[in-house]
């Protein structure tokens, strides 16, 4: 009795899964189990023609190019000094609030996110920057590294969201919807840690004391140095919201204000351009490479049609398809705690997107939800990266203290999560107004 193509797809899955486990990078992963997959299912000549034109048909693809675009923004953004000048305004307008440091952290995180696009970078940034003042100010431990593993990671989901951008073309979602479904939920999420901080310090004032409230003149004076800043995302978001330019063109408008503020403020000179069209192209390389080598394996998925199989079982479940995204919602973060979600989303998509659709759910919906659900497993331990990179950045910092003040953020998203259920509006009320 011979194998059929629907169990060839299930060994593949656990094939891939023990390659994941065992620290094989995921694009070689994803290339090697979709190419072979696809030779033992399809033939060596199908096998090689789909390896040979995939990367071109799909990296190719001129949606793809608004990806560099936005990553060197990023980049040339931070050479800008962009989030030193967001907190420093911050401090200034509600340093004096319950927790004003560290509600502070909040609103540069989000702030620096709108003009970053990745969870890494914002993080970094905001390890170096905010965690020493905070605690030199007083803020507990605790509290200011969960601040910052928290809103780090809100650039995934503030456009321009790079991750966001990936789900579009893999789904086949229009990316500018998708970067402006993010808005709603990325600063609903901010005023939820923002409400969680000011509680927590209203119950123990110890947490995080508050600062010296400035004179009207001081803060509105401080806003002379955030003016590029909101340049930069008002012609991003505005020009993308209203149909002035695509996301490409957006991108493209955005790096180029972004390399003249960082060159006026004289954070860029000949090393640090280098620098960050170097740091681009890898960042780029490695992006690209893991998007080509998902849509091998994805091909693989489609002969064997374990999607639709799995889709047709899915839909027929005697319960509610309300049940059925919660069981999803929660397999996800399951995943989230043990592997990278950027791999979790492409190996799941192929599987998952079309049972979200047959049940009914807006794809749309489901992507920026997913993305939330990738910024959560930034947080949740034992690998979550917001906590490694806050490690690595901060000297003398203790992991167990670093997840510890983490925890009561993670719950905060767990909210952020049922809104986004319960309310979809939040997410698909701005796309709504584009059509």
């Amino acid at each position: 009795m011979g194998i059929s193509s629907e169990m060839y797809g299930w060994l593949g899955l656990l094939f891939l899964i023990i390659l994941l486990f065992s620290r094989v990078p995921v694009a070689y992963t994803f290339a090697i189990v979709g190419f072979l997959g696809y030779w033992i299912v399809g033939g060596i000549d199908q096998a090689l023609a789909i390896v040979g034109t995939t990367f071109h048909s799909t990296v190719g693809a001129y949606s793809f190019s608004v990806v560099p675009l936005f990553i060197l923004m990023g980049y040339f953004a931070s050479q800008a000094g962009i989030i030193t000048s967001l907190y420093e305004t911050a401090k200034k307008w509600i340093g004096h609030i319950p927790g004003g440091l560290a509600q502070a952290t909040i609103l540069g995180g989000a702030g620096f996110g709108a003009a970053s696009g990745s969870g890494f970078a914002s993080t970094a940034t905001l390890s170096k920057i905010t965690i020493p003042e905070m605690v030199k100010a007083g803020v507990d431990r605790k509290l200011a590294y969960g601040v910052v593993a928290s809103a780090g990671p809100l650039a995934q989901m503030i456009p321009p969201s790079v991750l966001m951008i990936m789900y579009a073309i893999v789904a086949e979602e229009s990316v500018s919807k998708l970067l402006i479904g993010g808005i709603l939920p990325g600063v609903l999420t901010a005023v939820v840690y923002m409400v969680l901080v000011a509680i927590r310090v209203k119950i123990n004032p110890e947490l995080a004391p508050s600062m010296k409230k400035e004179p009207l003149k001081e803060r509105v004076s401080s806003l002379k140095s955030v003016w590029g800043f909101l340049l930069l995302v008002l012609v991003i978001i505005c020009g993308i919201y209203t149909g002035i330019f695509t996301p490409t063109e957006a991108g493209s408008i955005g790096a180029f204000v972004a390399m003249l503020m960082a060159f006026f403020k004289k954070g860029l000179n000949k090393k640090t351009f280098g620098n960050s069209l170097i740091e681009t192209v890898k960042t780029t390389s490695m992006v690209f490479f893991i998007v080509g080598t998902s849509f091998v394996f994805g091909y693989f998925l489609g002969i064997t049609r374990l999607p639709t199989n799995i889709s047709e079982f899915v839909t027929e479940l005697p319960v509610s398809p309300m049940v059925i995204i919660l069981g999803i919602i929660l397999m996800y973060l399951f995943i989230g705690m043990f592997v990278d979600m950027i791999a979790a989303m492409f190996l799941t998509l192929p599987i998952i997107l079309p049972a979200i659709t047959d049940l009914g759910f807006d794809p749309l919906w489901f992507g920026v939800l997913l993305v939330f659900l990738c910024e959560v497993a930034l947080v949740t331990p034992p690998l979550g990266m917001s906590l490694f990179i806050i490690k690595g950045s901060v000297p003398k910092s203790d992991m167990k203290e670093i997840i510890q003040g983490s925890l009561p953020f993670i719950v905060a998203d767990f909210v952020v999560i049922a809104l986004l259920i319960i309310f979809p509006q939040i997410i698909t009320f701005l796309p709504s107004l584009m059509d």
